[in-house]
């Protein structure tokens, strides 16, 4: 009751349009989990793949590996189905309907079983009458699909934007969303919606307005299992940081998707990149894989609490790039811890995408840190520290190609 009275007070004092704005006290820092669609896909053939098939067996494995391999303890909690989970009919009553083989004991005994270990569940929809994948969407149904996930016990609704015009991209997202905050349950709202204005429709998309109703949302092209859909995603970043970062902090992420460790497309060097670039992003951690895959040394960087702290900062600063030599190109983030509430730490990444070496160096007061007693520098990767600076130490570094040299900088 104390939920549902705080939503509705937001809603009636925070209005865009006239319609509710989001502020649901969710995703404060930028959530950790896994989601299925990056690797497993719309895996309904479960006969002649068992291997990629998305059921019930498969969402309480993943639930199992977070509980008992350490990845709770390091801060993963969503387990989040995407797209295909459904009978391709909506049941009497209107209703979205499990697939009765592959989930034969319902959504709500999976939420249930995520709860008791206190994980969170994930679901997925789409604004459009189908799901990309041409399942049943909520178009025309959004009160009673937003109630379904209530009643569910769904934590984190992914609501993808396949099949529909600009226009109602720009009122679907937003009404969804009021009628997921009338449930009264607090659920993230993960939202394409930017996306598809973007590429799809070639416009310009509005991220106040997204920033106003969604926790968190893509904006550029899906991650696929390769190196070069990593880069592209680094890239459009970097050259969109001036647009993306105003938008984004506590409770409202860009979404630079899925982490595609524990498939086997990356070398060592890449996977830092990969996992680097996401933490100093601030973007949402979650893996799609199969977790029984994930090599020993992805799950020490995974579980690297060091680089899970940059990335789960409260201050959620998006890091900002610096074009150095090429092919070396500078991320720089302040956050906490801070000396007497004036001087930040800073973490400092020199991301090298190219194929030969890059020499660069960095002086703190380059950049702009001005704490006079100087920083101590440590190595993020190896939890090493390495050396105390002043603001006008240069620190020389040669980062091999594909891979990534990140320090943290702490005021002295």
């Amino acid at each position: 009751m104390v939920m549902r009275k705080t939503i509705f007070m937001i809603c009636f004092t925070s209005v865009w349009n006239g319609v509710c704005v989001l502020e649901n006290g969710l995703a404060r820092t930028p959530p950790m989990g896994w989601m299925s669609w990056g690797y497993y896909m719309c895996g309904v053939d479960c006969e002649r793949y068992p291997d990629k098939c998305l059921d019930e067996r498969l969402i309480l494995s993943v639930v199992d590996s977070f509980y008992n391999e350490g990845y709770q303890e390091a801060g993963y909690e969503y387990i989040i189905i995407d797209d295909c989970w459904s009978e391709k009919q909506r049941d009497k009553h209107g209703r979205l309907v499990p697939d009765a083989k592959r989930f034969p004991r319902g959504m709500k005994y999976i939420a249930d079983y995520i709860h008791e270990r206190g994980l969170k569940f994930g679901m997925y929809t789409n604004i459009a009458a189908i799901t990309c994948m041409k399942y049943p969407g909520s178009k025309d149904h959004f009160r009673v699909d937003a109630k379904t996930f209530a009643e569910w016990g769904v934590d984190y609704l992914k609501v993808d934007g396949c099949f529909v015009g600009e226009d109602y991209l720009n009122q679907a997202y937003v009404k969804l969303g009021s009628h997921l905050n009338e449930t009264g349950r607090p659920m993230v709202y993960s939202c394409s919606w930017p996306y598809y204005i973007e590429f799809i429709h070639n416009n310009t998309p509005n991220l106040t307005a997204v920033s106003a109703h969604c926790n968190m949302w893509r904006n550029y092209h899906d991650v696929s299992n390769s190196w070069g859909a990593i880069k592209a995603i680094a890239k459009y970043y970097e050259t969109n940081y001036e647009i993306l970062a105003p938008h984004h902090g506590p409770g409202h992420w860009n979404d630079p998707d899925m982490l595609i460790l524990g498939t086997g497309s990356l070398s060592e060097s890449q996977t830092r990149v990969h996992v680097a670039v996401h933490a100093m992003l601030s973007g949402p951690l979650l893996l799609s894989c199969d977790m029984g895959q994930i090599t020993s040394y992805e799950r020490s960087l995974l579980q690297n609490l060091d680089l899970i702290a940059i990335n789960q900062d409260p201050l959620g600063i998006m890091a900002k790039p610096y074009s150095l030599h090429e092919p070396v190109t500078m991320w720089m983030k302040p956050h906490f811890p801070m000396k007497g509430d004036i001087y930040p730490s800073y973490s400092v990444a020199f991301v090298n995408m190219g194929e030969e070496d890059g020499a660069v160096s960095f002086a703190p007061a380059q950049f702009g840190l001005n704490c006079t007693d100087g920083y101590s520098v440590m190595d993020v990767f190896t939890g090493v520290f390495l050396k105390n600076i002043t603001l006008e130490d240069e620190i020389n570094i040669t980062v091999p190609p594909e891979d990534v040299i990140l320090y943290s900088l702490f005021p002295l």
